[in-house]
Parts: C-alpha cells; sequence; structure tokens
C-alpha cells in the first residue's frame, strides 16, 4: 500500500502524490494495499497516504481514500444519516465502546441477515456524524482521539521558544502559525503573489515547462505527476516514476459517469472553479467562461488517464524508458532540461506509468492557448492552497470539496485541521513525541506475538492448500518467510535538517515542506533502497502491506484500543487487529501481490494451473461485490474491491484459524454476555467496522476506493465463511451467505 499516489505499487511516487489530489485516480491503486479505514489517514483513509492522507492536511479536501461504507437498504441509511451538532455527541455515543459487545448491538435483527446491522445497529442508531465529517466509525474515533493528544503535544512546542532548527522550533513554529487567524486574514493572499506573478509571466512552451517543474516540486501536480519508487523489476534500483495526473475532480469517471449525481457534480466543479478565480481578481462573467475552458482541458486529460481498475494491475503501469525514449514520446516537451529543472539532470531511467496518456498530454500542450494553460495553473495553485490562505478561500475550497463532494456540514475546527497539516509535513517529528506518550513497551511486545502468531498459521496453511501445487507452495512460503514486520514506529527517525520553518506564513510553510519532500524523494534515485523507511507516521491509523519491499507495518495510531487492547482477551483482538495483521499479509498474496517475489521483484512465481486456480477463485469476490449497490444504484466495482475484499477474507479466515489454535483442548465457555469466544472474534471484527456515512461520502467511496464500503466489508467477508456460520448456527436460504459453491475458499 501506499500513501497517496495510486501509480500502483510506485510507493515513493506515492508518497509525494498522497499530497498530490490531482492524481487521486493513482492512489486507488496504491491504496489497494493497505487496511484502509478512517480519515485523514487512516487504515484506509490512505494512504498511507491517498488523497485520504493528503486531504487530512487541511481537513477540507475530500478524502479518498481511503475508508469505509454502508448498505443500500432503508433500515441502514436512516441509521448512517444521522448529522450531530457537535463533536461531543458522537463522542458520547461511543462511550460505551468497551468490550461490552451488547451495548452495541440490534438483537432484533438476524445475525444470518445481517451481521452488521445486528452487531452494530444500536450503536449506528445513537451515534451521529459529527457535522465536520463525513464519516463517522470506531477508526475515526481512535484517530479523534490522537489528534487531541498530538494537539497538546503540538500546543507546548508552540508556547516554548526552541532554538532556532530543532525539531520542535519547527513542530512550534509550524503550529503556531497555522493557528494564527489574524495573520491570515491580513495577509490573504499576498504570500502567493510570486507564484501569481510567475505564472502571469508565462509566454512559451518552453516557459510552461519550467512552471510545471516549480509547481511540482511544491507538491502541486499540475498536467502530470513525477517522482522516484522502486524498480518494479529489481527491487535494489530506485529510478525515476512519471504518471498521469492534473485532474480536480477525485478520478476519471468523474468527468464521464453520465449518471445525475456525476453530471450535478461537474456542474457544481464548473461553479467553484470560476469562484475560486474571481477570488483571484479576475471579473465574474470572463471568471465562468475560463472555468469552462480550464473544464475542458482537465476532461481531455481524464480522456487520455487510465480508470482506477486499470491502475491495479502493475504489469500495465510498467514501462521503462531511458532518456532518448522519453524524447520519442513526448517530442515537444523536452525530459532532460525539465530534470535540470527540477533539480536532477543525472536521470536516466523512468518508469512512465501511462504512457498513452503522456504522448496525448504532448499533443494537448501545443493545441491549447498560453492564456488557457495559465488559468489553468491558477487554478491549481489557488485549488492547492485554499486551505491555507484566509477565510474567504478556505470556505470557497471546503464548499465544494467538503460540502457538494462528501455531504460535510462544516469545516473541522481550525486546530484539527492545522494539526492535520502539520502531521502531513513534519509527521515523523511529531511521531517521536506521539509515541512517548501512546504506545507503551507491553503493546509492541503483544503486537508482536500477535503478528507472530499469525505468520505461524499463515505458514501452516500454504503448506496444505489444496489448489496449490508444491512449486508454487515453496515459493510462496519463501516470500511469507522474508516478510519484515514493522511495529509501532521507524527504527531511525526521518531527517528534518533541511527543512526550513519560521512565522512568515501558513502556506510559505507548507509549500516549504512540500519542496523539502520532493526533494528528499528525489534525491533516492540512484542510491541504495532504504529499507528502513516508512510510508506512514507513528500517528497513523492505518497499516499497509509494501510489495517492494515484501514488509507489513503496523504503526502506533492503529494499536489502540478498541482495534488492539493489550488487556483485551484473544478472541477480541484477533478479530479486529488480527483481522488487520492478516489483511497485510495475505496482501502479499492478492491480485496485485502475487505478481511480486519474496525478493519485491515483479515476476511470475506461480505456475500456470495454479496461477489459473488463483484467478478463479478472484473472480468469485469480483462477482460478489459487482452485486452489492449503494442506495439501490450504484454498483460497488468488484474488480476495483477485489484485492482488499480478498485481503479482508483471508486475514479473517487467517486470524480465526490463529484463535482455533490457542482455544485447542479448551472449553468454549460462554462469557457473561452468553458469547463463545468465536461469537466474540466476530463481533470484535464487525464492531471494528461501524461506520455512519453520509450519501455523498458512500457514492464517492463506491465509484473510486479499492475497499468495500464497511456494511459489505463485514458482510461480504463473512458472506464466504463456514466458520462464521456454524458460530452463529444459520441455516436456512434467506440469510446473507452465499450457497457453497460461490463461496472463496483461498486460505
Amino acid at each position: 500500500m501506499s500513501k497517496l499516489l495510486d501509480f500502483g505499487f510506485i510507493w515513493s511516487l506515492v508518497e509525494i502524490m498522497v499530497r498530490n489530489k490531482n492524481y487521486y485516480a493513482a492512489l486507488a491503486a496504491s491504496l489497494a494495499m493497505c487496511v484502509a479505514v478512517g480519515s485523514g489517514g487512516s487504515l484506509q483513509a490512505a494512504s498511507m497516504g491517498s488523497r485520504a492522507q493528503a486531504e487530512s492536511k487541511s481537513g477540507s479536501k475530500s478524502e479518498s481514500k481511503v475508508e469505509s461504507k454502508t448498505d443500500s437498504k432503508p433500515q441502514s441509511k436512516s441509521s448512517s444519516r444521522k448529522d450531530s451538532k457537535s463533536e461531543s455527541t458522537a463522542k458520547s455515543g461511543s462511550a460505551a465502546w468497551a468490550r461490552n459487545f451488547s451495548a452495541n448491538m440490534d438483537k432484533t435483527v438476524s445475525p444470518g441477515k445481517d451481521f452488521y446491522q445486528y452487531a452494530n445497529g444500536t450503536w449506528l442508531k445513537n451515534t451521529p456524524i459529527p457535522n465536520e465529517y463525513d464519516k463517522w466509525g470506531m477508526l475515526n474515533i481512535i484517530n479523534d482521539k490522537n489528534l487531541t493528544l498530538v494537539r497538546t503535544l503540538l500546543e507546548d512546542a508552540a508556547k516554548k521558544s526552541s532554538k532556532a532548527g530543532t525539531v520542535e522550533q519547527k513542530i512550534g513554529d509550524f503550529y503556531k502559525v497555522g493557528m494564527d487567524t489574524k495573520k491570515l486574514e491580513e495577509d490573504d493572499l499576498k504570500p502567493l503573489a510570486d507564484e501569481l506573478k510567475r505564472i502571469d509571466n508565462l509566454k512559451t512552451l518552453d516557459d510552461l515547462r519550467s512552471e510545471l517543474a516549480h509547481l511540482h516540486g511544491m507538491g502541486i501536480g499540475a498536467l502530470f505527476s513525477f517522482g522516484s519508487g522502486q524498480d518494479f523489476k529489481d527491487a535494489t534500483k530506485v529510478i525515476g516514476q512519471a504518471g498521469q495526473g492534473g485532474l480536480g475532480l477525485p478520478e476519471r469517471d468523474y468527468y464521464f459517469n453520465q449518471a445525475d449525481r456525476f453530471k450535478k457534480i461537474r456542474g457544481e466543479y464548473v461553479n467553484h472553479v470560476a469562484r475560486m478565480l474571481a477570488l483571484l481578481g479576475i471579473d465574474a462573467a470572463d471568471a465562468k467562461t475560463r472555468a469552462q475552458k480550464i473544464m475542458e482541458i482537465e476532461t481531455q486529460l481524464a480522456d487520455a488517464s487510465m480508470d482506477n481498475i486499470q491502475l491495479r494491475d502493475p504489469e500495465k503501469i510498467y514501462h521503462k524508458m531511458n532518456v532518448k525514449e522519453l524524447t520519442e514520446m513526448t517530442p515537444r516537451f523536452s525530459w532532460p532540461i525539465y530534470f535540470s529543472e527540477i533539480g536532477y539532470p543525472g536521470i536516466n531511467e523512468v518508469n512512465v506509468g501511462q504512457p498513452e496518456f503522456f504522448k496525448k498530454l504532448d499533443h494537448q500542450i501545443s493545441a491549447v492557448t498560453m492564456d488557457h494553460w495559465k488559468d489553468y495553473l491558477r487554478w491549481h495553485l489557488i485549488d492547492a492552497a485554499a486551505p491555507y490562505l484566509s477565510s474567504r478561500f478556505v470556505d470557497a475550497d471546503f464548499d465544494f470539496h467538503g460540502k457538494v463532494l462528501t455531504g460535510k456540514k462544516e469545516n473541522l475546527p481550525r486546530w484539527k485541521r492545522v494539526v492535520n497539516a502539520t502531521n502531513h509535513a513534519i509527521g515523523e517529528a511529531v511521531g517521536q513525541l506521539y509515541v512517548k506518550t501512546a504506545f507503551t513497551p507491553e503493546a509492541k511486545a503483544k503486537a508482536l506475538k500477535l503478528v507472530k502468531k499469525l505468520r505461524e498459521v499463515l505458514r501452516e496453511d500454504l503448506g496444505i492448500l489444496d489448489w496449490m501445487d508444491d512449486t508454487t507452495r515453496k515459493n510462496a512460503i519463501a516470500k511469507l518467510d522474508a516478510f519484515v514486520a514493522k511495529i509501532g514506529y521507524p527504527d531511525k527517525w526521518r531527517d528534518y535538517s533541511a527543512l526550513k520553518i519560521n512565522r512568515d506564513s501558513y502556506i510559505s510553510n507548507v509549500l516549504r515542506a512540500e519542496q523539502f519532500e520532493f526533494n528528499r524523494n528525489l534525491a533516492k534515485i540512484g542510491k541504495p533502497v532504504d529499507r528502513t523507511e516508512w510510508l506512514m507516521t507513528p500517528q497513523t491509523v492505518n497499516a499497509y502491506y509494501w510489495s517492494e519491499m515484501n514488509e507489513i507495518v503496523f504503526p502506533a495510531g492503529i494499536l489502540q484500543p478498541t482495534i488492539f487492547d493489550p488487556k483485551a482477551d484473544d478472541a477480541t483482538n484477533l478479530g479486529a487487529m488480527g483481522m488487520v495483521i492478516g489483511h497485510e499479509m495475505t496482501h502479499g498474496f492478492d491480485d496485485q501481490g502475487s505478481k511480486f517475489d519474496a525478493q519485491g521483484n515483479m515476476k511470475n512465481w506461480w505456475s500456470s494451473g495454479d496461477e489459473k486456480r488463483f484467478k478463479e477463485r478472484i473472480a468469485l469476490i469480483e462477482n460478489q461485490y459487482d452485486g452489492y449497490t449503494v442506495d439501490g444504484d450504484t454498483h460497488l466495482k468488484g474488480k476495483l474491491v477485489a484485492g482488499e475484499a480478498a485481503a479482508d477474507l483471508g486475514g479473517l479466515t487467517i486470524a480465526y484459524k490463529a484463535l482455533e489454535k490457542i482455544l485447542e483442548g479448551k472449553p468454549r465457555t460462554p462469557d457473561a454476555e452468553g458469547f463463545t469466544p468465536e461469537q466474540r472474534f466476530f463481533l470484535s471484527f464487525a464492531q471494528a467496522w461501524a461506520t455512519n456515512i453520509r450519501p455523498e461520502k458512500e457514492h464517492m467511496m463506491a465509484a473510486t476506493d479499492p475497499h468495500p464500503i464497511p456494511k459489505y466489508r463485514v458482510n461480504g467477508t463473512l458472506a464466504n465463511m463456514d466458520a462464521f456460520e456454524k458460530a452463529f448456527d444459520i441455516k436456512g436460504e434467506n440469510t446473507m451467505m452465499l450457497p457453497k459453491n460461490k463461496r472463496c475458499y483461498l486460505w
């Protein structure tokens, strides 16, 4: 998985893209390797980055990805769309989320008909969505708790007069300036004056290329995205990575889907672009005309782009080229000069994710007038900067990205937006302070024990799978044995000494942080791969598997109650955190991870027969999820969610087998609520994904998210599991269970 980009597996590039909403489609692919869950950086939120992570920096942009979902039945819709006047309401609604399973359940619902509602119905009904969120679930609650803790750390740093250049000074000044609303209003657009002047002065295509290089360095993905990443076929090498980009809407489908809701969003988008241009001083009528042209440019870019299903296939996004081949691909765009302008003239190998996109872009560059390119660049500059400017820009930005796209009622409180931005800009520096407070040695030891137990179970499972032959089995076990598990926080912290943070302006600090990250990313090219690096900060509520590193990573932020509690029983921890661990492990063998070997190289290590049998099983999942809908009309995309759905099923299956090993020879004594260990396991799993979601956000997730929405994440997984059917004694035909011949048995 990765943070943002979604270029597939270009996690490094992904890091840059994590902040680059313009490469949102790529994000979908990258997210396919993470658990994905919360907002502003959570198990699905990213991303591990994904726009979900990028969104977290402002709290006002729409999240990718990066998250959870619900069902189409009226019963669950009504419970998932409640609003709230304040955060306190939602927080009080979560107060009963201890290990008292019954308090959250709706026992009027049959567990065999709708287990998600059975396990979570009372919680869903009594827990409104805070106005500043587009969804609210258990992972959001954990993330909110983390934000509150980090806020305390940042406020303490902001009060101190730390020595210039120290981590404490940078954290404190970044947060302090971000919270200074008086200065933000006084400064208004002045901090961007030089940037806007640069765009005003563009005259030639060479000027355009130079400005693209400049904007890319600040994390603004105009036209396309560029960064670095491991070579898919030689995981020891870091090369350049170029990918499609340049869109202002979440992904390609938003430009072409003919459903009424998408048509309405396109109209609202043009109005929003015009409004933002008018805020720059352009006459309102003229701004509307220019916005229409920007929409035309982006529609052409979208038409040339891969969709989010194609982006999930690493073989389709791997086209390594040398400089000569790059020049032949885009004769009007000089890559050698571009490399010099971004500060790295020595780049000689680049993986081009979408060659056809760049060929069409090369033609488009000369076909569009310079005046229209200027408007396009102004728009993408102000769209990226708006969350960090005065209130007139922040409010306009939220009206579209928050209200229209995701249905939020109000923006996050300023302190949450600035905490998210600080986490995004200097996340590991903040993480050093976070882990001292929020992650105990006891928690790390128990998490490591869980990982070890699940690895043992998966290894045994690989040894007996009836659909896998001995050659493939040997390779699969070798890959599992080579897994690296990272728990809590990095062994080596990121060096921020080259990053300058001061009190001149909020947006200046944000852009300098983006430039720092861009340079840090490109500096990897031609150097040995740093296997100590993390793609997530310790405080992130998420987890990921990284194919090219063959590693599973669990930040301290996700290792928190109620997902993981060192004091909880095995059934409870395995149902929630055990599933997460197993999820990431089995990503190494899903429709994407299975294409990479133990060393992280894209290589077919399967026998032809096993590969055929594997694809047949994945096809069952694709067909199953194709049949699920949101509001009865928007279908989930089976091919988009297959990887994450397979990992959910694999993760829960392996976690359950681990529980059975622990319980071997022991009585299955019911607890005080009358639940057996097996039943607690499945209830813990279902309650971990309890989430209320606004309809706008739910439709966005169905269209763009590689993770199934929460209700189907629970019911869809359990519909395949014989063990669940047995645990709750589910019988009869009218249930949510799949017929035996349509169930996916992978593990």
